[in-house]
């Protein structure tokens, strides 16, 4: 929409504008009975005074009012208010004033025009009627100084006013107020019929509501026992993009490469979330739809259900685990066939199998592709060293022949990677030979990552760390401390099984935010890491307030955060219409 810096600023100040309209309807429409069925993208809070109520019950929230936390978040609060006070003398009101504005539902949406895409807002302001008066006392201002030209309509009962620039068609906004709801947006003839459907005035409207991709998803983004989510969103992909670039010469042509890849099958992505709800902290659902009939990209997406039990060699100590059960052989086939589509007959197997099997020196195709079991896992860990990126990521995937892999496969990489790097070495950890790039890190404040693989069981892993492999290859010898006998892995294992109700899912994750946060607190409480952070946040008001408050308030002890910190889960099911995530976090009595 191109509209300048300053215009928008206050274009966006205008979210909370409020007038004194009289008039009230006996029931006004939501966002998704507002905006048109063909919405691009929506995203919408349900009632911000709900949200605020919910978030106080999470964990997050009762930690933002620990007594012996609180007086540092509120040190970061205030001196982050001061480092944004310009923000006042452009809009008339401070930060504290800002937020206290929305009082209700809040939405925004982008909705297709003949011309530029048109951005729509809803805004529930309520009784804050001395902040927003002097919001739009600033935007008159502005708005006449720039020459722009006001009209004031009446539409029905409600009163429309509209800004237009005379030789900037593009610069232009739209806006209505009504029972203490403003509604907005950038084009300043779309507003009178937003004013009409506000109204019911009987003119021939379609809304979100009535799109079928859009009820479809959200009827899959409920609570468990059927809670209302707080926020929600929608997001048509292939129509935004072709929106967005209509007066682009190159959209049709990328157009036309979206479908020949088969991408054009995606019809919309859209998520919730979830705040307190019953048993849990909170629920995360994304749903993607897709073609039932998918091709090209879309037929390679290919999870299955499958066990998700952590392996023999996954620690407790682990700051996340995940894993995903695949078809490789119908993802291949699928790959194969696109490229096959575009470089022409067996350009797969000439320019990537053949090609790629001289350059690592071993056959992808029997050495790799037809060894893989259909499984792979992800942990991560963080090293015992305090760094900034302490925390490391091992993968582990499954073969179907792991002495083929231990006596040929392996062996053969790692004298190719000799060949070319003689800093490779190997080295032998219980029954595992683990190989692994020997690189001395220059500075103790960042870890150098260092390339490392090496057969476990009947997984191959590869990670980014040498600790992190040896860790997994010792834990397989001993047998002690696995994840899967931990009781905080079992109970977030049976509430995915409860709500599958005991099927098998294709991904599922595990996480411990303790732990994650660990590391940040003990960067924090180092005082070489805050000078390190002092001096590249010279311009960054955010950092600059989270150093005043490290500075001037003493971090409590690490337990007083993690009691409130509980373990998360995830996972993913393939169903007949596309993918669908739930994301959870447990709450912590």
């Amino acid at each position: 929409m191109r509209i300048s810096t300053r215009f928008a600023s206050l274009a966006v100040a205008c979210l909370f504008a409020w007038s004194n309209t009289t008039a009230v309807f006996a029931q006004r429409p939501s966002a998704p009975k507002l905006f048109s069925q063909k919405t691009l993208l929506y995203a919408r809070i349900d009632d911000t005074r709900e949200l605020k109520d919910k978030f106080a019950q999470t964990s997050t929230g009762k930690l933002s009012e620990d007594p012996q936390l609180k007086p540092i978040l509120s040190s970061f609060y205030s001196t982050f208010s001061g480092l944004v006070q310009g923000m006042q003398s452009a809009v008339g009101v401070n930060l504290d004033e800002l937020l206290s504005i929305p009082n209700g539902e809040l939405a925004i949406a982008i909705i297709p025009s003949k011309k530029a895409p048109i951005f729509c807002g809803l805004v529930e302001a309520g009784d804050e009627l001395p902040a927003v008066e002097l919001m739009i006392g600033r935007l008159e201002a502005e708005l006449n100084r720039g020459g722009a030209e006001k009209t004031v309509k009446e539409i029905g009962k409600i009163t429309v006013t509209r800004y237009q620039f005379a030789e900037r068609e593009n610069r232009q906004f739209g806006f209505f107020t009504n029972s203490g709801v403003l509604v907005f947006t950038s084009n300043a003839e779309y507003i009178e019929t937003l004013a009409q459907i506000w109204q019911g005035s009987g003119i021939d409207h379609k809304s979100l509501a009535d799109n079928r991709d859009f009820t479809t998803i959200m009827s899959r983004c409920v609570g468990t026992e059927g809670e209302r989510p707080q926020a929600s969103f929608y997001v048509n992909p292939i129509a935004m993009f072709r929106e967005g670039g209509k007066e682009s010469p190159g959209t049709t042509a990328v157009l036309v490469t979206l479908k020949t890849l088969g991408i054009d099958g995606i019809k919309a992505i859209g998520g919730s979330a979830i705040f307190a709800p019953n048993d849990f902290d909170s629920i995360i659902h994304a749903h993607l739809l897709m073609d039932n009939n998918r091709r090209g990209v879309l037929r390679a997406i290919r999870p299955k259900s499958g066990s998700t039990e952590p392996e023999d060699w996954v620690s407790d100590k682990v700051v996340s685990y995940g894993t995903m059960n695949w078809d490789f052989d119908k993802t291949v086939k699928a790959i194969a066939e696109i490229v096959d589509s575009f470089g022409g007959e067996n350009a797969f197997e000439n320019n990537v199998i053949v090609n790629g099997s001289k350059q690592v020196g071993i056959d992808l195709r029997k050495d790799v592709l037809d060894q893989l079991e259909g499984r792979i896992s992800l942990v991560q860990l963080v090293l015992p060293t305090k760094q900034i990126n302490s925390q490391s990521n091992l993968f582990g995937i499954h073969v179907k022949d792991p002495q083929k892999i231990k006596t040929e496969v392996l062996p053969k990489l790692f004298e190719k990677a000799k060949s070319t790097e003689e800093r490779w070495k190997s080295k032998l950890v219980g029954d595992s030979s683990i190989y692994y790039l020997d690189i001395t890190s220059p500075s103790q404040n960042i870890r150098v990552p260092s390339p490392c693989m090496g057969l476990v069981g009947n997984q191959v892993l590869f990670s980014d760390a040498l600790e992190s492999i040896e860790t997994a290859a010792k834990t397989y010898s001993s047998g002690d401390d696995l994840l899967k006998d931990a009781i905080e892995y079992k109970l977030v294992r049976d509430r995915i099984k409860a709500q599958l109700k005991d099927k098998e899912s294709s991904i599922m994750s595990y996480q411990r935010p303790e732990e994650s946060l660990r590391l940040f607190y003990d960067l924090a409480a180092d005082p070489e890491n805050i000078n390190r952070l002092e001096q590249v946040s010279a311009n960054n008001p955010l950092f600059q307030a989270l150093i005043t408050a490290l500075r001037s308030k003493e971090l409590p002890k690490f337990e007083v955060i993690a009691k409130y910190l509980a373990p998360a889960g995830a996972f993913v099911v393939e169903e007949e219409d596309g993918l669908h995530y739930t994301g959870f976090a447990l709450r912590r009595e």
